[in-house]
């Protein structure tokens, strides 16, 4: 089915934490402008991807984004067969699940084969881990430092929710959301950098 849809744009999306709700925001802004079909939920194994294929991916869509989970080395990999993403997002990289990977490095090793298999990939900065690997990659930073390609400055949170800027190059996108959290700014700034994208 999508080797025989050429014109789609394949997003794939991994992290430690981020990747559902990063997706659902990422959709949100896309189905602006584009005919959008995504991973439903927390589907993001290789059954879960191949039935969403199956069953939603028609010749008018325009982009899939499609949510990347894993357990050990290689899981990446193997939705990313399936996949073929152009374009990737890469969240976080944390413990969990670190009684199956062992260590960080492995958790780390196994985000990037997402990057690996991608022409291009958006990296959250904030993420230590995820800045230190950057170097070998066609990248776009975000996150909440100015050192990022976008990120998110002037951050206010009250009981309305959020406001924030998010700075694109030359350009100021003011955002006001009812969600409240760092973890939604950069998954709203991540949305952005797609988007712009």
């Amino acid at each position: 089915i999508l080797k025989n849809n050429k014109s789609i744009t394949v997003l794939g999306i991994t992290g430690s934490f981020g990747k559902t709700g990063t997706k659902f925001i990422i959709k949100r802004i896309l189905d602006e402008k584009f005919n959008v079909v995504a991973t439903p939920g927390s589907f993001n194994t290789p059954m879960c991807v191949e039935r969403t294929v199956i069953e939603n991916l028609r010749p008018e869509k325009d982009v899939f984004v499609c949510e990347m989970g894993d357990k050990k080395r290689g899981d990446i990999n193997e939705i990313c067969d399936i996949a073929k993403p152009q374009l990737a997002v890469i969240t976080s990289v944390g413990p969990q699940h670190l009684d199956t990977f062992l260590s960080i490095d492995n958790i780390a090793d196994t985000k990037f084969e997402l990057a690996e298999s991608a022409d291009e990939v958006f990296l959250n900065f904030d993420n230590e881990i995820i800045r230190s690997r950057a170097d070998k990659y066609n990248y776009t930073s975000y996150g909440t430092t100015s050192d990022c390609d976008v990120y998110a400055e002037s951050i206010a949170y009250g009981s309305f929710g959020a406001t924030f800027n998010v700075m694109c190059g030359d350009e100021c996108i003011p955002v006001v959301t009812r969600l409240l959290g760092k973890h939604n700014v950069l998954n709203i700034t991540a949305g952005v950098a797609v988007a712009k994208r």
